[in-house]
């Protein structure tokens, strides 16, 4: 009888596991706008014409550089090329700051074989830097893209993109860099970058209307950081975590993770009043009123985006009138609903609506339930689910009466 280790009389060969090694799929990311026939068009219309050319040219060039084989780069460009690239930036009056950068890209042309894909990555991020600076948020994505088209294989420049567009609202580019970077972190193991394009898909979906699938980013970047020790991008993901619960209607989960969230981000972190603005969301849907007061007038004192402002005055304005504080609630309530008109605040719009409602129902303000509930209507017709729902079918329902 065969025993355990054996077949019949002869020994049980054991075979060795082979280790599969499983190569990270890397999808390929969006490099232009549908309406972007020219590459880097933006820069032209973002800038003057003699800065516009000397900076898509730049990026042009090193599309160029980063796109030819390294063995074909030495007959790239033209003797002249640097000569021609240092006029154009004395012409277009470029800064010192500035000016330096472009100068150092325009060396690739008249040494394009000895240029080092780390140096040119470097300097086109310190020019998207500049140009994010500026407001110019199209040419600040086409220089990230350059600098990402430099070093292919480095996560690095790759989330850069996917930071810059989502900032941008170009949330269906965005997806392709921030996977692409999640890619080439696993191969290269760069963990933090790995676990903050996890974040960013998170907010991305946050973004876009798919909440339900974001708190699966927001965990896996949590457990990774907690794992590898990155203490900033475990903050980031349990604030992400904070947000989608807030969302969701969740509170005890919402009010368990600004606890982690607070303790990770630490005292001087510079996104702590975004998490002291959710925790004021929180105390309000707590009822919490006495507190959230407060909180919320400090705020008012330091958010300059109209976004982050109306939905301030909102949440101020629910705050007041369940506290019976007319004198608060008055110019709360008309400066929110004049603060929806801005296109920024149309990513907040359902909120600062809802609580604008909430609202004027506690203080009996028919005419401004109408208003929001005809407001809502029209801009947003399709059905809604959530706690953004349950508020609209009540004062539908009191309105009705």
């Amino acid at each position: 009888m065969a025993t355990e280790g054996t077949r019949g009389d002869e020994p049980r060969r054991r075979v060795p596991r082979r280790r599969i090694s499983r190569r990270w799929c890397l999808p390929p990311a969006i490099t232009h706008e549908p309406g972007e026939v020219l590459e880097g068009s933006y820069i032209l219309d973002e800038f003057g014409s003699d800065l516009a050319l000397v900076l898509w040219t730049a990026v042009r060039d090193v599309m160029l550089w980063s796109s030819t084989p390294a063995e074909r780069r030495a007959v790239l460009f033209s003797p002249g090329a640097e000569a021609d690239r240092r006029a154009g930036m004395d012409a277009a009056g470029v800064d010192a700051a500035l000016g330096l950068s472009l100068a150092t890209l325009a060396t690739v042309v008249s040494h394009p074989a000895q240029a080092h894909p780390e140096i040119i990555s470097l300097v086109c991020m310190d020019v998207s830097r500049w140009a994010r600076e500026q407001g110019r948020m199209g040419t600040a994505v086409a220089f990230a893209q350059a600098a990402a088209f430099a070093q292919p294989n480095a996560p690095l420049p790759a989330l850069a993109v996917g930071r810059l567009t989502v900032e941008w609202g170009r949330y269906r580019r965005a997806e392709t860099w921030l996977r692409r970077s999640i890619g080439l972190a696993r191969r290269a193991g760069d963990w933090e970058s790995y676990g903050s394009a996890y974040v960013m898909l998170g907010e991305v979906y946050v973004n876009t209307g798919r909440a339900a699938v974001a708190p699966r980013y927001f965990q896996q970047a949590a457990r990774l950081s907690r794992r590898q020790g990155h203490r900033a991008v475990r903050a980031a993901a349990l604030h992400g975590l904070l947000r989608t619960s807030l969302a969701a209607g969740e509170l005890d989960a919402a009010e368990g993770y600004a606890r982690l969230a607070q303790r990770a981000y630490g005292r001087a972190n510079p996104r702590l009043p975004d998490l002291q603005h959710d925790v004021a969301q929180l105390l309000v849907a707590r009822g919490n009123f006495q507190r959230a007061v407060p909180m919320l007038r400090r705020q008012l004192g330091v958010f300059t985006d109209l976004a982050r402002r109306a939905l301030c005055h909102a949440l101020l304005a629910h705050a007041a009138a369940a506290l019976a504080d007319p004198a608060t609630y008055e110019p709360s309530w008309a400066e929110a609903w004049a603060l929806l008109d801005a296109p920024e605040a149309g990513v907040v719009a359902g909120d600062v609506l809802r609580h604008l409602g909430r609202a004027a129902e506690r203080q009996e303000d028919w005419l401004r339930v109408q208003l929001v509930v005809e407001r809502f209507g029209g801009m947003r017709p399709e059905p809604q689910t959530g706690p953004l729902a349950a508020d609209l079918e009540e004062l539908h329902s009191l309105l009705n009466r």
